[in-house]
């Protein structure tokens, strides 16, 4: 059987000032169609209301046509086709183009010309949706027809028809990439920002979609931009004009293979086109107020459609569940279903995703030319663009299929292991939204995707959302604050004794083990917190000072990490993170303090005090050389002698590794051995009574580092960021 003719016919509609629009002339159609009588919307639909406003109007719109007896629709329309011969009918597509002039510059004016501007409007029927590649000629012809000044001639017409037959024929036309000529994606993209993806998501779940603006051109080009966001289903809009047809449907078949090298082969054992235009389903670009009967038809159960009539928008309520308005780029949820509300919540992934892409065309954009990112650049493209949206696609039916395969198979031991354990966990399918997710497999283009795809699809094309692994540092900053939470979760879980009595007078050398596992109370302390904070900067500058005076002795990062993980240090210090804690460190993640003034007044006193304690400690590291051991601890109450010095100052600079981990246990009392402040008790064994020693105490606990006020700190050649909450 012969394939028709891409181009079915021209038609000429003029606007009558007594009668209406109407239309005059046609050629190319079917010797025994009168166009009048098949299609009585039509010049409603070629002059659109506002069309007069504007020196030259584009309309898109579809037609019904029944090829078996060459035949319109019912007068009713297309909701009105009955069911047994839904089969014969077909959609074409048709672009209009309006202009006027004024009456007297005519040259032949005719008597019914009452009005002082004349409104005409050519019109192609096709049966692809071909807009982009007719729009330019048809301008032209246009505009010729017009410059005439002498309607009466029609010759041009008849030229135009036979030029566009004889360049469009079907086998040069079926490349889907010709259907997207003049579609303006990055605009849509541009001018909707992330509220195109709730639209594009709107529009998979089978919703009443009505779009509104007074550019008809813009409005039509929205709605087609929208609609070839879905992988090949611009070329497979045959059911679109009526939601009485569902011929897709009823052809389909399971694809079980494909060929690599043949996108259309892909793109079907992938399951697309997603046909949101089957039964119950109608697409009308543009519709005017004498096709409301087939908005508002029980048989039409979902749409979109557009229009420019206000008097639409007055009746949202009851037409529509979501309103596009294209003139402020905005949408609204007129439904008071709140679970379509729930479900067009975009994820954390998908608004990574779209914000991205949103992103790149507003860093391409070129105000002289919309289509063309700046320096021509691919990234930002119409085509780049369309490639993000289909891998977006790929990775939800991917997701699906795995998610359905796990369901139906829980039970099914041998099933389960074939699927990899690492996918298995993971719920890939909710990075695009439960709700969602769970509206859209009732919807018919979930039906008849799931109906004609292989199972087992994720085995070829990976199950993931587009932006699962996009932002590497995001992800891998949530492991390491997950990993914090767990460590402060789990320090917090151990069981403690009693808080240490501050008023209890106890030296820094008499401190025992059972001392410490007491004192380690004292985290869930907010004062002890900042004391804790303030001992590691303090150690971690010493170890600085002492590694500039000696290059042998190895620094604290070396004793505790080793080269792998210096490795990984240095690796999170490339990517502006900050260092992970050693088990010998062992400090706490801790609040930043309420008090902001105080804060801002004890880091004054504590950078004050770092720059006095620092060449102090060169002196000694000077005078003795490398540290030695340190001496055994002093009982209670038992003081210290001036000779003593040196054991105390070995005790604060430790080269084994034992003494770093003692160190760190004796760090939460006092300034470990008495360089700051309060730090003098048990180095010169000078003694205080019991009321001095707790106001010492007190101020020592009160000096801390506020986290959120040092968000870098230096140690030794390392720089470590700390996060701060």
């Amino acid at each position: 059987m012969a394939e028709k003719d891409v181009i079915f016919g021209v038609l000429l509609v003029n606007f009558h000032h007594s009668r209406g629009p109407e239309i005059e002339y046609s050629h190319g159609l079917p010797s025994n169609v009168e166009p009048s009588k098949v299609w009585p919307y039509l010049p409603f639909q070629a002059l659109p209301d506002g069309s007069h406003s504007f020196e030259e109007t584009f309309t898109y719109f579809t037609l019904v046509y029944n090829d078996t007896k060459n035949m319109g629709p019912p007068a009713e329309g297309g909701a009105a086709i009955p069911s047994n011969e839904a089969d014969d009918y077909t959609t074409l597509f048709a672009i209009s183009c309006s202009r006027q002039i004024r009456s007297e510059q005519l040259l032949e004016k005719a008597d019914d010309v009452t009005r002082s501007t004349v409104q005409k409007a050519i019109v192609v029927v096709a049966r692809r949706p071909i807009f982009g590649q007719i729009k330019d000629k048809l301008s032209i012809i246009t505009n010729a027809f017009f410059l005439q000044l002498d309607f009466s001639n029609k010759a041009i017409i008849d030229t135009l028809y036979e030029n566009l037959a004889a360049i469009y024929r079907p086998s040069s036309v079926n490349d889907e990439a010709h259907m997207y000529v003049g579609l303006c994606l990055r605009r849509v993209m541009h001018d909707f920002g992330k509220d195109a993806l709730v639209i594009l998501k709107a529009i998979l779940l089978e919703r009443k979609i009505l779009f509104y603006g007074s550019d008809v051109e813009a409005l039509c080009n929205v709605q087609f931009g929208f609609i070839s966001l879905i992988p090949n289903l611009i070329s497979n809009l045959q059911d679109c004009g009526s939601p009485v047809l569902h011929s897709y449907f009823e052809n389909l078949t399971v694809a079980d293979s494909f060929k690599s090298s043949d996108r259309q082969s892909v793109l079907k054992f992938l399951g697309f086109p997603l046909q949101v235009f089957g039964e119950g389903g109608l697409f009308s670009p543009y519709s005017p107020l004498q096709q409301l009967d087939d908005l508002s038809s029980p048989l039409t159960k979902y749409f979109v459609a557009g229009t420019s009539n206000s008097l639409l928008i007055e009746q949202k309520e009851q037409l529509c569940d979501i309103l596009v308005n294209v003139n402020s780029h905005s949408i609204e949820t007129v439904t008071t279903d709140k679970s379509l509300q729930n479900a067009l919540q975009l994820t954390s992934n998908d608004k990574r995703w779209i914000e991205s892409i949103v992103s790149i065309v507003t860093d391409t954009w070129n105000e002289n030319d919309y289509a063309t990112p700046k320096n021509l650049q691919f990234e930002g493209s119409e085509d780049f663009l369309r490639w993000q949206f289909e891998d977006y696609l790929t990775g939800l039916v991917s997701c699906e299929k795995l998610d359905s395969f796990l369901i139906n198979n829980r039970d099914n031991e041998m099933a389960m292991k074939s699927v990899p354990e690492e996918i298995e966990i993971e719920s890939v399918v909710d990075c695009y939204g439960v709700n969602w997710v769970e509206q859209w497999r009732r919807t018919h283009n979930y039906k008849g995707f799931n109906a004609s795809t292989d199972d087992r699809i994720f085995d070829l094309f990976p199950p993931k959302h587009v932006c699962s692994s996009a932002d590497t540092l995001a992800s891998l900053q949530q492991r390491l604050s997950r990993s914090f939470q767990a460590l402060r979760r789990k320090d917090r879980s151990l069981p403690g004794d009693k808080e240490l009595n501050v008023g209890e007078r106890k030296p820094v050398a008499a401190v025992t083990s059972a001392d410490a596992k007491q004192a380690s109370s004292l985290s869930n302390s907010q004062e002890n917190d900042w004391s804790s904070w303030r001992d590691y900067f303090s150690k971690k500058k010493k170890m600085k000072a002492r590694d500039e005076v000696s290059m042998s002795v190895p620094s604290s990062h070396a004793i505790y990490s080793g080269s792998t993980s210096a490795a990984i240090g240095n690796a999170l210090l490339s990517l502006g993170l900050s260092q992970l804690p050693t088990e010998e460190e062992e400090f706490e993640e801790v609040d930043s303090p309420d008090n902001r003034s105080d804060d801002s007044h004890e880091n004054d006193e504590y950078n004050e005090h770092e720059e006095h304690e620092e060449p102090k400690q060169h002196e000694e590291l000077k005078e003795h050389g490398e540290p030695k051991q340190h001496g055994e601890p002093k009982q209670h109450g038992e003081p210290e002698e001036h000779g003593e010095h040196q054991d105390h100052q070995d005790h604060q600079n430790p080269q084994d590794p034992q003494d770093y981990q003692e160190y760190g246990e004796h760090g939460e009392h006092g300034d470990h051995g008495g360089h700051g402040e309060h730090g003098d008790h048990g180095k010169h064994g000078e003694h205080k009574d019991d009321q001095e020693h707790q106001e010492s105490s007190l101020s020592s606990l009160k000096e801390g580092l506020p986290r959120s006020n040092y968000t870098e700190q230096h140690f030794g050649n390392d720089q470590t960021n700390v996060w701060a909450e």
